[in-house]
């Protein structure tokens, strides 16, 4: 006879978990009478439901055990030709109260978690921002100290850059010291320039005149400037946008002598 070719999944389901009435629990067995690969997978699910709950199964109390096993010596029934439907609705309730159970304490584990990466990513940041803010403030600590020291230094000498006939506002101050061969330059005040122009430092050694750089420098800046031996004058010129290997002297802007 030709076996049954298609049964409700759903009903599969439910007779596994032992949710069926009798009537579908016969009509899904003749099915499976029919079906013999099907009825192996179905046997294979039974017992791996069946392992599973009783993994989890809590030990019966004694006196339940020694009654339920009085009573089946005490039973004289034939067996039953057909086997009687597995009942696995007390499987069910502990399985699916252990998938809960397990799911509900996964998520909530996930979600502390996801709160804690993030708020640990947000502190290490913070962290890191601070560290850099206080490299930064603490390098420009030393360099002010450093600064400072060479400014009010007894050795320092404070050379006056004055204006020229083209600028006769500016005041540039210089502090040179020979010692220690530093020299930082404050500019006090100087004119605005064309953006196509630069201002450049230049120091006179016997007449030669030496590149100190370009100031790239505002009011009241207190910044570093070459130390040249044996300078006799400090000098600014207006050259082109990056500056010029020689000076253009017509464009003095300011110069003072070295005391």
């Amino acid at each position: 006879m030709a076996g049954k070719t298609h049964i409700e999944p759903a009903l599969l389901e439910q007779y596994i978990l032992g949710l069926t009435t009798d009537e579908e629990s016969q009509a899904v067995e003749l099915y499976l009478a029919q079906n013999p690969n099907k009825a192996k997978e179905i046997k294979a699910n039974q017992l791996a439901l069946e392992e599973f709950a009783m993994e989890f199964a809590m030990e019966p109390p004694k006196r339940l055990r020694e009654n339920v096993l009085r009573s089946v010596k005490s039973t004289t029934q034939a067996k039953p030709i057909v086997n009687p439907k597995m009942n696995f609705s007390w499987i069910t309730g502990i399985a699916a109260t252990f998938a809960l159970g397990f799911g509900l304490m996964t998520f909530l584990l996930y979600q502390q978690q996801s709160t804690l990466v993030s708020q640990i990513g947000a502190l290490e940041n913070k962290v890191n921002q601070l560290e850099t803010k206080n490299t930064v403030l603490a390098s420009q600590k030393a360099q002010i100290n450093q600064q400072f020291a060479v400014v009010k230094n007894v050795n320092t000498n404070h050379v006056h850059l004055r204006g020229s006939e083209l600028s006769p506002k500016a005041l540039i101050v210089v502090y040179w010291n020979e010692i220690d061969q530093n020299a930082y330059l404050n500019v006090v005040d100087l004119p605005e320039i064309p953006a196509d122009k630069s201002l450049q430092l230049w120091a006179d050694v016997e007449g030669e005149m030496i590149n100190m750089g370009v100031l790239e420098t505002g009011k009241d800046e207190l910044i570093k400037v070459p130390y040249i031996p044996n300078a006799e004058s400090l000098n600014i010129t207006l050259e082109p946008k990056g500056g010029s290997k020689t000076p253009n002297v017509a464009q003095l802007y300011a110069n003072g002598k070295m005391l």
